[in-house]
């Protein structure tokens, strides 16, 4: 059977469902698959826990511990001493790091288990070591695929040595791709090779996200249910959700704006909702399953995608819960900011305006609440139009492509 190894550094993640959904169809494709990682974090953490069930994913996990007990690092070097082998690829890795450190030795031992691996598919660039290095010294002959996400691409680059880890992923790294164009321009804007790095957009199961219609169907006589799923930091920009909804409301607009998720600005959040009086008018959920997710959506008639430019110029590098929103029917309005344009078809799923920009942010909502065959036009395009171009299948055969290649 064929095998690989997938990379992360903690799993599973609530925000990261497209591990899972990978992990799952390179299973589903027949692959023998593993799951090295850092940090295994709880089920609870995950928002797809009966995917990892069915599948027993945490049964394929394996986690690397690095001892701290001086005394048995000390009594493994002096048996590595006794291992010629192990001891020239210790002392090469001292050599290529420029220093010396045991935790190097129980990277040797634990990647051991792994020198046969076909691919290694490494999720999020900050998860490459120690790979890399196993295979600059020789020790790994694998395939290793890296998958850049967004903030990896951000943050990663801005801290490293630049040059010389163009140089590695070139020399070291067969395939990099990236979930959008935006992020590949990244990229290639920091030196990497456009011809290393493929465009690979996260898929969704859209079996699981669909509403089992053409379109959704909504009564102008109803509250228009706005909502908005994310984790709650500066980057997600739900304060600006807000800002509009409390225009809305002074023009006397029957919504309502619900927000799912947690995260560091939930405080911040609530105390603008309660600042601008509109407590009444916005609904906290907090963090939700995907199946809870896909209700959700279906009780509401239109996504905000508010990701924006936080202060340290990140922008979203794709977001594919407006997929997943398209998918159950509802179009999108949003800030046309990072690799947010490449989920939706602007002006036949969603509108996407200037970044920050409320009042346009305002007008394209309320074109969609006044025009009923407007918004029943756009949910059926936005429907059709996921179910054609982000389809899960699509997203695995192409990474079934490169692990083959």
């Amino acid at each position: 059977m064929k095998s690989i190894v997938i990379k992360i550094q903690s799993f599973p993640n609530v925000s990261e469902t497209f591990v899972t959904q990978a992990t799952v169809e390179a299973i589903k494709f027949g692959y023998e698959v593993q799951i090295i990682t850092d940090k295994l974090k709880s089920l609870n953490n995950s928002s797809q826990q009966e995917l990892i069930l069915k599948y027993n994913l945490l049964d394929k996990v394996i986690v690397f511990k690095n001892p701290k007990n001086r005394f048995k690092r000390r009594l493994d070097f002096a048996c590595i001493c006794f291992n010629p082998i192990k001891l020239y690829y210790f002392i090469k890795y001292c050599k290529t790091r420029k220093k010396i450190s045991l935790d190097y030795l129980y990277y040797l031992k634990f990647y051991e288990q792994f020198k046969n691996t076909p691919v290694f598919h490494i999720h999020f660039a900050t998860a490459l070591q120690p790979i890399l290095y196993l295979k600059k010294i020789g020790f790994l002959k694998s395939k290793i695929i890296v998958t850049f996400h967004g903030y990896d691409a951000h943050y990663l680059l801005e801290r490293t040595m630049l040059k010389e880890m163009v140089n590695d992923y070139k020399t070291y790294v067969n395939e990099i791709t990236t979930n959008s164009q935006f992020l590949k321009n990244k990229l290639i804007d920091k030196g990497f090779h456009s011809d290393q790095i493929t465009v690979v957009p996260i898929g969704i199961d859209t079996r699981f996200f669909n509403p089992g219609s053409e379109s959704k169907i909504r009564n102008t006589n109803e509250l228009f249910k706005l909502v908005s799923v994310a984790r709650l930091t500066p980057l997600k920009g739900q304060e600006f959700a807000i800002q509009a909804l409390k225009i809305l409301i002074t023009k006397k607009y029957k919504v309502h704006l619900t927000l799912v998720g947690a995260g560091q600005d939930e405080n911040r959040l609530k105390k603008i909702v309660k600042d601008l009086e509109l407590n009444e008018y916005v609904s906290f959920l907090g963090k939700k399953s995907q199946s809870e997710i896909k209700i959700i959506l279906s009780n509401h008639d239109l996504f905000l995608m508010t990701s924006t430019k936080d202060k340290d110029g990140r922008s979203e590098a794709f977001g594919v819960v407006s997929l997943e929103a398209q998918a159950m029917g509802l179009p999108i309005v949003g800030f046309n900011s990072g690799g947010v344009s490449e989920t939706l078809i602007q002006d036949q799923t969603g509108y996407l305006v200037e970044d920050k920009n409320v009042e346009a942010f305002v007008n394209a909502i309320q074109t969609l609440y006044d025009d009923m065959a407007l918004y029943k036009k756009m949910s059926a395009n936005a429907i059709y139009a996921v179910q054609k171009k982000f389809n899960i299948k699509i997203m695995a055969k192409q990474y079934q492509m490169l692990y083959e290649k």
